[in-house]
């Protein structure tokens, strides 16, 4: 689960250099994940607060405030929150025939995939802008556009360095393991059942998924379980015990100790207080206020 706002446009006129597709802001409860999935462009993440790990081309990077990580198109990639620091990020995504020109001229040049910036706030400041124009026609697609363009100067021209720490070699298996539990995290799943249905040993498997996931595949899996409760809180009206059996838990009284245990707080208030922000309707000015509250939007490392 993720609190989220972001934009989308529809490219209409102009895509003959760069456009842009997509971009926002998101702060995601422990081990959020994404993926595994293939975009169609380019998308580059701004990571502002706490720590997640990106795996891509068997690679993985653990990252933290201040880092970029990039992701191309064509690639398949997964990326996952710490389970004790959570990270918040946003990103923008753009496209056209001029962006790997420009990509390859950055610091992520051949198949460099994260840096460490030399200052995070101009990134920020270009995604928030970026959020005024939500509306269709070719005006905001201008601005949206210049304001792409812009974006892409600001990386050109980061002082920062190529990201090279803590990477190490990303296994196939634990992608597997993770890909298992996202779609069945709602049976009754044991380790045993995992490794059963992915031909290996139980042993085996839990050793390969500590090591690149740095959590136990029980603790990952009531982290699934525990964001897509969050996720049936905020946005359905069914009670906390209907969605505790829904996510996968046999009991009411152990699922309200581990989504509290994992949010901080109880899955009653968690709903309450979903529903005030949703009632704020999360306009710019509101999201500016909450990202300066959080000491985020001037950071630079």
């Amino acid at each position: 689960m993720e609190q989220a706002i972001f934009l989308k446009k529809e490219r209409q006129e102009l895509a003959k250099g760069c456009y842009f597709d997509f971009c926002g802001f998101s702060k995601t409860l422990p081990y959020h994940s994404f993926g595994p999935a293939i975009r169609q462009d380019y998308v580059l993440h701004v990571v502002m607060e706490g720590k997640g790990t990106y795996h891509v081309k068997e690679q993985q990077y653990q990252l933290q405030k201040g880092d970029l990580f990039l992701i191309r198109p064509g690639d398949s990639t997964f990326y996952l929150a710490d389970g004790e620091e959570p990270w918040v990020y946003c990103w923008l995504s753009f496209g056209g025939p001029l962006a790997k020109e420009i990509i390859e001229r950055s610091l992520f040049k051949e198949d460099q995939y994260t840096m460490v910036s030399a200052g995070i706030s101009a990134y920020i400041d270009i995604i928030l802008d970026c959020l005024h124009y939500s509306q269709d026609g070719l005006a905001d697609e201008l601005e949206l556009t210049a304001l792409t363009y812009r974006f892409l100067s600001v990386l050109l021209k980061d002082g920062g360095k190529i990201g090279l720490g803590n990477q190490k070699v990303s296994s196939p298996l634990a992608i597997e393991a993770v890909k298992y539990i996202e779609e069945h995290y709602p049976e009754n799943l044991t380790v045993e059942e995992i490794a059963r249905q992915l031909s290996v040993n139980r042993s085996h498997l839990s050793r390969v998924f500590k090591n690149q996931l740095g959590t136990s595949i029980k603790e990952y899996l009531i982290g699934v379980r525990i964001n897509r409760a969050a996720f049936l809180l905020s946005l359905t009206d069914d009670s906390v015990e209907s969605i505790a059996y829904q996510v996968g838990f046999n009991s009411l009284v152990v699922f309200s100790r581990m989504f509290k245990k994992t949010t901080g707080e109880t899955a009653t208030n968690y709903r309450k207080r979903m529903k005030n922000e949703a009632s704020k309707n999360l306009s710019l000015g509101a999201l500016k206020k909450e990202l300066e509250e959080q000491e985020i939007v001037s950071w630079s490392t």
